[in-house]
């Protein structure tokens, strides 16, 4: 990071003051009736003392749904910086959304967002300038790892989805397992364990290392987007190919534009689609590795990284903001 952003930089994380509180009974009932975390104050006024004491030209705030607006005004009216924000959930679904992150946008200078259907209704509710940026990989993470030993029949599986369950994608996973009873699935992520159709498959969560061995241990990995983010692509998009996964994929217009159909990833629009790939790609083992290879190269011949988001977005503060 150092070596390719040449400049002066402070990184404030928001972890300390709400992991511990998001799963916590009284963050939840405070999450459910004001759309507010304990600690929003805590952070708001360490947050205002980094930012006076270090005096950016730019503050880019990562989704920022536990910031107050009247902290950020603060901030700017003492740096006089140019705020961007990366809004990596969609800021109109209330499931992730909260009144300070929706009174904040007109705030910001640059508003960035990974969907092209978010960019109408921020401009709608005052953002000043709008861009598509779309989401990336962590090349430290994401990387082809092969799992071992016993770890290899932890992991092992004919079709891996790693993601929480919602409505519409419990609705495909359950059409698979009715046409392919057979199927050795495997399910990580929030909420699939707590579906009598889905406990069986579910093997927890799939973070830093697991996630690499959960690509790698399947011989096809499902990328489905979140309907209620209006996702047109996701994380996964980028990073289940990083990892070497042989991507199945929604046909949306971001992915085709991202990967050739049938030689980097494999996409389908319907659940009969959806099988029908499935059960090709089962069948033939050269096919996937070539994809998986082919979406490997992909990402990485792109500039695709989020050292690459990141000065992306510093280009286009620098370009709209002059």
């Amino acid at each position: 990071m150092a070596a390719r952003f040449p400049i002066a930089w402070a990184f404030v994380d928001d972890a300390p003051f709400f992991s511990r509180l998001e799963g916590h009974l009284v963050g939840r009932a405070a999450w459910r009736l004001a759309r507010r975390l304990p600690g929003q104050a805590q952070f708001g006024r360490y947050l205002e003392r980094v930012a006076t004491d270090f005096c950016p030209d730019i503050v880019i705030v990562v989704k920022g749904a536990h910031i107050d607006p009247k902290v950020l005004e603060r901030i700017k009216a003492r740096t006089r910086a140019r705020f961007v924000n990366y809004a990596t959930d969609d800021p109109f679904n209330l499931r992730n959304s909260t009144p300070a992150l929706l009174a904040s946008i007109p705030i910001y200078d640059l508003y960035a967002s990974p969907r092209r259907a978010n960019l109408g209704d921020l401009t709608a509710k005052g953002a000043r300038h709008v861009a598509f940026v779309r989401f990336g990989y962590k090349p430290e993470l994401h990387f082809p790892e092969a799992a071992h030993g016993g770890q290899g029949s932890r992991f092992d599986a004919d079709l891996a989805f790693i993601g929480g369950c919602d409505e519409t994608r419990a609705l495909f996973v359950e059409e698979i397992l009715r046409r392919m009873p057979r199927l050795k699935l495997a399910l990580y992520g929030g909420y699939w364990d707590r579906s009598r159709l889905f406990r069986s498959f579910y093997r927890g969560f799939a973070v830093g290392r697991d996630f690499r061995l959960a690509v790698s241990g399947a011989r096809i990995v499902l990328n489905l987007v979140r309907r209620a983010n209006r996702d047109g692509h996701v994380m996964r998009t980028f990073e289940v190919p990083a990892c070497g996964g042989c991507m199945l994929a929604e046909r949306t217009q971001e992915q085709l534009e991202l990967f050739e159909d049938g030689r980097e990833a494999v996409f389908f629009d319907d659940v009969e689609e959806m099988v029908a790939r499935v059960e090709w790609l089962l069948k033939d083992e050269s096919a996937r590795q070539r994809i998986a290879l082919a979406g490997l190269r992909r990402v990485r011949d792109g500039r695709h990284t989020y050292a690459d988001r990141l000065h992306e977005l510093l280009s286009l503060a620098e370009e709209i903001l002059a």
